[in-house]
């Protein structure tokens, strides 16, 4: 597990180089691309270390509610790649909510019309999302986690902190949050950076 935290420490040490290069960039200057990257770096970070946590502690639970979370930030950057930042910077401070912007006469600005946008750019995300949104509802995920076989094939309750057992779907999952994670700073650099 010590590999799969490591990955982590060093994403987030990206994604601070990232927000430092961004503040530099613009002349130390509150710009809305800083305001709004930093409002998406800071959300990522703290995710990111509470995903650290949730490694540590064997919880699959909480790893994979946070990737949805890390997940919701990509939609929010492709909202602004749709819209443009002041719109969505306006629509913010106006206590609006995006997902109510119409696009057309019958689609609305969902999170499933912006997952669908931003997996026509960073194919997998679709399925990265979906899992996530699975998982955290009740689900056939959801009971796995609460239910263990043992070795002589009896099926217990099992409603400690932690899976143990389960320590390859959590590295299998930090390798989807440590993906998405460079989606986040790949899209922020798109709508962030001129001619980028």
């Amino acid at each position: 597990m010590n590999e799969e935290i490591k990955r982590l420490e060093d994403m987030m040490q990206q994604m601070q180089s990232f927000m430092d290069a961004l503040v530099k960039y613009y002349k130390n200057t509150l710009t809305r691309e800083v305001v709004f990257a930093g409002m998406i770096i800071k959300k990522s970070l703290d995710i990111l270390d509470s995903l650290e946590y949730a490694l540590r502690k064997y919880n699959i639970t909480v790893q994979i509610s946070l990737l949805r979370l890390l997940c919701d930030n990509c939609l929010a950057i492709q909202s602004v790649i749709e819209l443009g930042l002041k719109q969505v910077m306006d629509m913010i401070q106006n206590n609006e909510r995006v997902n109510n912007y119409m696009v057309s006469e019958e689609q609305n600005m969902s999170d499933g019309y912006l997952k669908r946008l931003v997996d026509e750019t960073y194919p997998g995300f679709g399925r990265v999302y979906k899992f996530a949104c699975d998982s955290v509802h009740f689900s056939k995920h959801a009971m796995a986690t609460t239910f263990l076989k043992d070795k002589d094939g009896t099926i217990t309750p099992h409603v400690d902190v932690g899976n143990k057992e389960l320590k390859d779907a959590l590295i299998a999952n930090n390798g989807s949050i440590i993906t998405v994670s460079k989606i986040i700073l790949d899209m922020l650099k798109k709508v962030c950076i001129p001619n980028w």
